[in-house]
């Protein structure tokens, strides 16, 4: 697969071209994947062996953390030739992680794989049904100690990460409607809320979504910006074109589509230079990260503090925050975090 995308930039295609290509590629790939699974499990073609869960995103030697990682965005450098085949869902400012609830025990791990929060919940895996497992993609608000629900990998006896978005969104859903997960009780310490999706097949609520603000009740969370998951997309552990990002400001200059005029754009924005500035902003950012990881080797030296993986997932904490306030809170964001969701662009390294 990246031979094949390699390809595509010898041949001189500008990125959101090269992103087109990728994200054709990517959902043939995905749909023959899914039949082939379709195919092995069919009753009757004789097995020997059970075919093994594949576990994306494992990092070797990686010990305390877990064999998934969140799936991460990339910019949305075009609009699609049919946004009827994607789902729109607002993001708030947050944490980024993933909530695993296993063997009776719920914990949530950062972007970078590390584990920051053990409670008791209410989610399959935990009391309510301990022999299923249940990991969430959550945005973890803080102030409000809640999680909010972005996408699942699994929930409890049933596998959802070589389904569909659009399914997967729908079982959440219904299951979220069949129990109120953002009640506090003896057996769920934390507050899980899934958040809405909006398919653009429906305009009418499309249009409504982005000329509403607050998008969220009081402005509580805070909107960070706009997520974009194809319909036929799987979950992968991984940054993917199958699921994309743009802040509130972008909307009308990318896909032509207005918001609300409460939404305002940085000092620095260019609205016929949108893409000039995704670039300089990953620029500021992989620049800003360099920094901070500097300052804290230099501090640890200081402290003759050993440098850990646990202190660099601290440094990657703090850049958003931090970043914010030097490009005019530009975005607000933690890495391991919110990250846009979104990652470097692949010809950098990869949301």
């Amino acid at each position: 697969m990246e031979s094949s995308f390699k390809e595509l930039y010898k041949k001189g295609l500008d990125m959101g071209e090269q992103q087109k290509q990728r994200q054709k590629e990517l959902l043939k790939q995905q749909k023959l994947r899914r039949q082939q699974e379709q195919d092995d499990y069919r009753p009757l073609q004789k097995q020997e062996k059970t075919v093994p869960r594949k576990k994306s995103g494992k990092r070797s030697g990686h010990q305390k953390g877990i064999p998934y990682r969140p799936q991460l965005s990339e910019w949305l450098r075009h609009k699609p030739d049919d946004l009827s085949e994607w789902l729109l869902v607002p993001c708030p400012v947050g944490k980024r992680c993933l909530v695993v609830a296993s063997k009776g025990l719920t914990k949530a791990y950062s972007k970078g794989g590390w584990m920051f929060a053990s409670f008791r919940s209410s989610l399959p895996g935990d009391w309510q049904l301990q022999k299923g497992e249940t990991i969430l993609d959550c945005v973890y608000v803080e102030d409000a100690d809640t999680f909010y629900v972005l996408d699942g990998i699994s929930f409890g006896l049933h596998e959802m990460q070589e389904c569909e978005a659009s399914f997967r969104f729908y079982w959440l859903r219904a299951r979220f409607e069949e129990h109120d997960y953002a009640k506090i009780s003896e057996h769920n310490e934390k507050k899980f809320k899934l958040l809405d999706h909006f398919d653009f097949e429906d305009t009418s609520a499309v249009e409504q979504a982005l000329h509403k603000y607050p998008i969220f009740p009081e402005n509580k969370p805070v909107l960070d910006g706009f997520l974009f998951y194809h319909k036929e997309a799987s979950y992968v552990c991984r940054e993917t074109p199958l699921v994309c990002w743009l802040f509130p400001f972008m909307m009308e200059d990318v896909l032509g589509l207005p918001v609300s005029k409460s939404y305002t754009a940085p000092e620095d924005y260019q609205p016929s230079h949108v893409l000039q500035y995704m670039d300089a902003f990953d620029r500021k950012l992989a620049e800003h990260r360099r920094t901070l990881k500097e300052q804290k080797k230099i501090v640890n030296a200081q402290k003759e503090t050993p440098h850990t993986m646990e202190a660099e997932e601290d440094v990657e904490s703090d850049e958003y925050d931090s970043l914010k306030r030097v490009l005019d809170q530009q975005r607000r964001l933690e890495l391991g975090e919110f990250d846009m969701d979104c990652a470097e662009p692949p010809s950098a390294d990869g949301c």
